[in-house]
């Protein structure tokens, strides 16, 4: 699926009739689809038994390897992560510094004929690369936390994006939604912008909100310590972490306190707070 829409957008399929905007999201978006098609192709040629048995454990499969893992994994990571960084901490990263940190090659395998030599000596140079993008993403972060005043996001949408997320103030309140979105078409969020956003409602209704909880941390870590024993046929640690989780789970069954409403006047009052900012924002 990823391969077919890649040589439909190489063939100038237009994207819903707008232009992309050539940021860092979108480049690391381009990478992972790039990369990850090269290894997504060398896969099917390793799916013939014959080529696989020629290839395991060659240069080949390392390279498809990373190309899978570097360009399916780490690139969508790292797009995800700074599209949806100013959501999360309300104010945007430096754009300058994440196109410089963009573009990372991998190592390739260790080997000991020196015919190899030259190939390692790229391998090399190219951690370097890598070493290099991930000091500057570092910085970028730094100098993104140090002039956040300067890159505040007021509005909520940085992006001018088409998703509901963007609907909210950058971070959104704890509630999340005021107001339960209506979507009744293609890109409801993007089609209302272009008309006009509505108006707030007059009134709020109370939000049932659950509240916080660390059982599934301490689930987490039974569960962590039964692996252990298993690994180790630590037969009583396992049976103990077993038990221990059990119990977890019947203690959290049984615990009635698990919710609480937020009122309808505190919700009036943060969105009346935000929507004062996004008027001074616009005026």
């Amino acid at each position: 699926g990823i391969f077919s829409e890649v040589t439909a957008t190489f063939a100038r399929k237009k994207l819903f009739g707008y232009k992309s905007m050539v940021s860092v999201p979108m480049l690391w978006t381009i990478a992972f689809l790039v990369t990850f098609t090269i290894g997504g192709m060398t896969g099917v040629l390793l799916a013939i038994p014959g080529a696989d048995f020629l290839l395991h454990n060659s240069l080949f499969l390392v390279a498809h390897f990373h190309n899978t893992i570097i360009g399916g994994a780490l690139f969508g990571y790292l797009a995800g992560f700074a599209y949806w960084f100013p959501k999360v901490f309300g104010f945007t990263l430096n754009e300058r510094l994440g196109k410089w940190s963009f573009g990372m090659t991998r190592r390739m395998n260790q080997y000991d004929n020196p015919a190899w030599t030259p190939y390692l000596i790229a391998a090399f140079i190219g951690a370097l690369f890598v070493f290099a993008g991930i000091i500057l993403m570092l910085v970028q972060i730094y100098v993104s936390v140090r002039d956040r005043k300067r890159n505040l996001d007021l509005t909520g949408d940085p992006w001018n994006a088409r998703t509901l997320e963007w609907a909210t103030p950058s971070p959104p309140p704890f509630y999340n939604f005021a107001v339960v979105p209506k979507a009744d078409e293609l890109d409801a969020f993007h089609e209302a912008k272009k008309r006009g956003l509505p108006p707030p409602p007059k009134t709020y209704a109370p939000i049932h909100m659950p509240k916080n909880t660390g059982v599934p941390l301490i689930l987490n870590i039974w569960i962590l310590v039964l692996c252990f024993a298993l690994v180790w046929h630590i037969w009583w640690m396992a049976a103990a972490s077993f038990i221990a989780m059990i119990v977890t789970l019947i203690v959290r069954s049984y615990d009635e306190d698990v919710d609480y409403y937020v009122s309808s006047e505190e919700v009036a009052r943060t969105e009346a707070a935000n929507l004062a900012k996004l008027k001074e924002v616009r005026a």
